[in-house]
């Protein structure tokens, strides 16, 4: 496979991705008035809650890689659809944390279980050799990818 050919694959892949899982949101009552963009900010949340702290606004901006301004906004429209809650940060009063309310839990539990469902059923149409070698080479796609955004 050319270089570009790669390229064109995995920008492929995503759209594709996207593309189901809104097709699958669209149809499920917990999540249907969402974006596919909202579920990745409630994974975001979901992955840097330690215990019942949920995370900064500042830290939902550094792991998602966009301003804190941009993740307010995209916060206050999740706390506007009753999907997360904020509260005061009480070591840093300046600071707020963001909470998966109930509502946005049973939406993390969709858009995860669809995730899992979409890998389940790609590994079935692979031998098992395949299978693996697919996801030692994503692995390593992946670690390249996480240290090149690491030097910008």
């Amino acid at each position: 496979m050319k270089d570009t050919e790669l390229g064109n694959s995995l920008y492929k892949l995503y759209h594709t991705i996207i593309r189901l899982e809104a097709r699958e949101i669209k149809d499920n009552k917990n999540c249907s008035e969402l974006t596919v963009n909202e579920l990745n900010l409630i994974e975001c949340i979901r992955s840097l809650t330690k215990g019942n702290e949920g995370p900064t606004i500042s830290s939902i901006a550094s792991a998602l890689d966009i301003t804190r301004p941009s993740t307010t906004v995209a916060v206050n429209k999740l706390c506007a659809k009753d999907i997360a809650e904020k509260t005061e940060c009480e070591s840093d009063g300046r600071s707020v944390r963001v909470k998966l309310t109930s509502k946005g839990e049973k939406a993390y539990s969709v858009h995860h279980s669809f995730q899992t469902s979409l890998a389940k059923s790609a590994k079935q149409s692979m031998s098992e050799k395949d299978w693996n070698a697919l996801t030692d080479s994503f692995t390593k796609l992946s670690d390249f990818f996480d240290a090149k955004a690491e030097e910008m």
